[in-house]
C-alpha cells in the first residue's frame, strides 16, 4: 500500500520519492498540512450531517 502512495505522489509531484536526496525538507509538512485538511474537511462535513439528521427527527 505504502509503494501504491509512493507511485501516486512520485507521479504527481514529479520526483522519487523513494530518494532521500529528491525529497525536499518541507514535503512532510506539506503532506501533513493537506492530510489534515482532507481529515478536517470529513469531519465537519459528518458533523454537519449528523446535526441535520437531528434537526430532522425533531420535526
Amino acid at each position: 500500500m505504502l509503494d501504491f502512495i509512493f507511485g501516486i505522489a512520485s507521479g504527481i509531484l514529479q520526483m522519487n520519492l523513494r530518494d532521500p536526496h529528491d525529497i525536499p525538507f518541507a514535503l512532510p509538512l506539506v503532506f501533513s498540512a493537506v492530510l489534515g485538511f482532507v481529515l478536517g474537511f470529513i469531519l465537519i462535513q459528518l458533523i454537519g450531517n449528523e446535526k441535520k439528521r437531528e434537526d430532522k427527527q425533531q420535526d
